[in-house]
């Protein structure tokens, strides 16, 4: 009895794995193996059957300065969306944390850009840097500085600097609620302790509870480095990755070649190479979460 109830137990257990085995297997596996064996053709999409070609696609694009200029984006916006976004979502956190008027107004405002799609955004700042109408320019104007005003979104030297900015709008607001809610889940004991010990508020937040929040660090840091490598939205539905490739990254470019070139062999090894540098930043992050879980369940 005791045998066949433990097999009606496994038996149970594998119909319930069944449904999400199938789907992880459906929708996760069988795309990165199919990408990795397509990114060893040449094929344009449109014919019946590829031909196989081995590692050419890959040595083509080692050879592009076009890859290695969308890479550099990407390393640029991973060292951007790190440091940044994360800094104003501690520090605006922070000074709301001290009880100032208006606190729910203010998280509200905070917040709400983080909730709009990135087209919505894309088409916000678009019109907000329309180099003669839009509303940088004209404020520029107004407060008297026009020889400030630029073609944002079409100058290579300064169109990635602009998309930042609006990405720095769009993103802070979710680095501010991971570090809100942690400050208000800090043991008062703590901070109490250093304030009956004279430390003043600069203290207390650097010494007692900045090292509190590193479980909530871990979280921004870790979604930035996701969204630096998977960046695409954002950035081809506000420039296509122009003006002449300057804004361009690996998933924008992937896409281009792709469904602009009709070059799909040499996009998915874009794809693999994109898929392996950012394992190479995300497998860190996602092997401290699981100590961390192994951890707290011990």
């Amino acid at each position: 009895m005791k045998r066949l109830g433990y097999h009606r137990t496994t038996a149970s257990f594998c119909l319930f794995l069944a449904l999400p085995v199938a789907l992880f297997v459906t929708f996760y596996i069988y795309p990165i193996i199919s990408t990795l064996c397509l990114s060893l053709y040449d094929w344009d999409g449109i014919s019946p059957k590829g031909t196989f070609i081995g590692l050419r696609n890959y040595f083509t694009l080692f050879g592009q300065a076009r890859f290695y200029h969308a890479l550099l984006n990407n390393l640029q916006w991973l060292f951007f969306l790190i440091f940044i976004p994360t800094a104003l979502g501690l520090a605006l956190a922070a000074m709301l944390d001290r009880g100032m008027r208006g606190e729910s107004f203010f998280r509200v405002v905070f917040f709400l850009p983080f909730t709009i799609p990135a087209v919505a955004v894309a088409a916000i700042w678009r019109w907000m840097y329309e180099p003669t109408h839009g509303l940088v320019t004209s404020f520029l104007e107004v407060i008297g500085l026009a020889s400030w005003a630029q073609n944002w979104l079409g100058d290579p030297k300064i169109v990635n600097y602009a998309l930042m900015g609006a990405m720095l709008w769009w993103t802070t607001g979710f680095a501010f609620l991971v570090f809100f809610a942690g400050l208000r889940n800090l043991p008062i004991e703590c901070i109490e302790a250093a304030r009956l010990e004279g430390a003043n508020a600069w203290q207390i937040f650097w010494r007692v509870s900045f090292p509190l929040l590193w479980p909530s660090t871990i979280v921004v840091l870790g979604m930035a480095s996701i969204d630096a490598m998977r960046l695409f939205d954002i950035v081809w539905a506000t420039t296509s990755g122009g003006p002449a490739y300057a804004s361009e990254v690996l998933a924008t470019q992937m896409y281009d070649v792709a469904f602009g070139r009709l070059e799909m062999g040499r996009a998915s090894a874009i794809s693999v190479c994109l898929f392996v540098i950012s394992g190479a930043f995300i497998m860190p992050y996602i092997r401290y979460l699981s100590n961390q879980v192994q951890e707290n369940a011990s």
